[in-house]
């Protein structure tokens, strides 16, 4: 992310995900009602992917 760039915090309450013609959507809804849509790569979702595996296993460690 950018420096200096001001980043607000949401709690999930769902995402759902689908294949739009060259990328991914992953539509989010906050627990505040607050609704956004993420437009990715193939490319960028498996290296999210690979960032929340490695997270996730250092918890199970």
């Amino acid at each position: 992310m950018a420096k200096g760039t001001d980043v607000k915090t949401y709690t999930l309450k769902q995402a759902l995900a689908a294949k739009v013609a060259d990328h991914v959507e992953i539509a989010i809804e906050a627990e505040d009602g607050t609704t956004f849509k993420i437009r990715a790569t193939a490319d960028q979702l498996d290296a999210l992917t690979g960032d929340l595996e490695g997270i996730l296993e250092a918890d199970d460690a």
